[in-house]
């Protein structure tokens, strides 16, 4: 059974929806986010909602979560995205979105052209405001070729620089050591 798991980071509220080890949907750090918000979801209908303490760390994502908004850099999050309700340019387009690396970005163009649809920059931005599983699926390391280009989580755009100036700055302080 999916259930919501609701938990606090250093940046705020968030939840994800899972199904042992299969994630379908992320909602970001949020001051505002509680209990009664993932009850009105239509996402909510046959699952729980499960409060996670500060304390818990029985559930490997919100710890590699909670890392991540610690500065600690994430390689792998342990979890397989579900994005099979998506239409299949978005799917595509998200499974390579899910292959950039941590500290890196590519431009929307680039993106397109990775998945065979070099005209289709616009399409790849679509798909990044529909996807399901941000930070888990890092659509906010998809930029333009001249600015950050948009991001559709609480914060818009400020959240986006904030994730990519930690990843950025994460990335720097460790430059010189192996992977």
């Amino acid at each position: 059974m999916k259930s919501w798991y609701l938990f606090d980071t250093n940046k705020g509220s968030m939840a994800v929806l899972m199904e042992d080890n299969t994630i379908y949907r992320l909602l970001l750090p949020s001051s505002v986010l509680d209990s009664d918000d993932l009850a009105r979801s239509k996402e909510t209908a046959n699952s729980n909602i499960i409060q996670i303490s500060l304390e818990d760390n029985s559930i490997p994502l919100i710890n590699n979560i909670r890392a991540y908004y610690r500065s600690e850099v994430i390689k792998d999050w342990g979890v397989k995205p579900d994005i099979s309700s998506l239409p299949p340019f978005y799917r595509r387009s998200l499974e390579y979105v899910f292959t950039i690396p941590y500290g890196t970005t590519r431009t929307y163009g680039e993106v397109a052209r990775a998945i065979g649809s070099p005209r289709a920059a616009r399409a790849v931005g679509q798909a990044n405001r529909n996807n399901p599983i941000p930070l888990v699926i890092p659509c906010h390391r998809v930029v333009g070729v001249n600015a950050p280009g948009g991001f559709s989580g609480p914060g818009g755009l400020s959240m986006k620089l904030d994730m990519l100036n930690l990843e950025k700055a994460v990335r720097y302080e460790t430059l010189g050591q192996k992977d």
